[in-house]
């Protein structure tokens, strides 16, 4: 027997609603779509009428915008899962990514629609849309990270860090204007923290800052970094493919 997903459909432009309804029904037979909103207040109040097991979202509405949609379920105590169906900007979309979200590009294709479906399919360990948010919010907030250090912790902007690298138990960080903090966890907690789509794994004792590359050399798999004193870097070959997905 095939589980039916429920969803709610959100967009304020009627085109993209009966557009993305129509996908569903013509790709995702096992996607139920039970109603739809043109905003955010009619979102809640829909939602919370049908306790959809997902909510398409589009983010850029006027008025209250999708963000908001999902803080407010949120504080209603709605556990739902969240996907943003968006044409927003590279850094909103790097704050979803970080914060665990799934997201869907306008024009909606049919091909990632699907594979959005099936990853929610996937989906064993859930956090909650409470944890997600404070992600979220974390991230398109501008705010630091906490790191523990020695004295105690430290807050770091992390645009402002070159690289991590890896010293037993400790994680050197390298900021700009020549600033290093040593770090008390260990570089795959600090991995952990950090966003995967600007800070890469390069290989087992460095993490580097994308933003920082100067050049790569793939015949000997070095890269060089901007910053005063910055080193070259050694590539592993599971950096490697990842360095190949920018």
């Amino acid at each position: 027997m095939t589980y039916t997903i429920t969803s709610v459909i959100v967009d304020d432009e009627p085109d993209a609603r009966e557009g993305l309804e129509m996908l569903i029904k013509n790709y995702l037979p096992d996607v139920k779509v039970l109603d739809k909103a043109a905003n955010a207040e009619e979102a809640i109040r829909k939602v919370l009428l049908h306790k959809p097991d997902l909510i398409f979202l589009d983010i850029k509405m006027p008025g209250k915008d999708g963000f908001y949609v999902a803080e407010e379920l949120e504080k209603l105590g709605v556990e739902t899962t969240i996907i943003f169906v968006t044409a927003y900007d590279q850094y909103a979309i790097s704050a979803i990514k970080h914060a665990a979200f799934d997201f869907i590009l306008k024009p909606v294709d049919p091909d990632e629609l699907t594979k959005a479906i099936v990853r929610f399919k996937n989906i064993r360990e859930k956090e909650s849309l409470k944890e997600k948010l404070e992600k979220l919010t974390f991230f398109l907030q501008g705010s630091q990270l906490k790191f523990s250090t020695r004295q105690g912790f430290i807050m770091i902007n992390p645009d402002e860090i070159i690289y991590g690298r890896a010293d037993g138990n400790y994680t050197n960080i390298y900021l700009t204007k020549n600033r290093k903090e040593i770090i008390t966890q260990q570089i795959g907690q600090i991995e952990k923290q950090l966003d995967h789509q600007l800070f890469i794994r390069v290989n087992r004792s460095h993490i580097i800052n994308v933003r920082f590359i100067n050049a790569f050399n793939r015949k000997n798999k070095i890269i060089e970094l901007s910053g005063e004193d910055s080193p070259d870097i050694e590539v592993s070959q599971t950096g490697l493919k990842k360095l190949m997905k920018l």
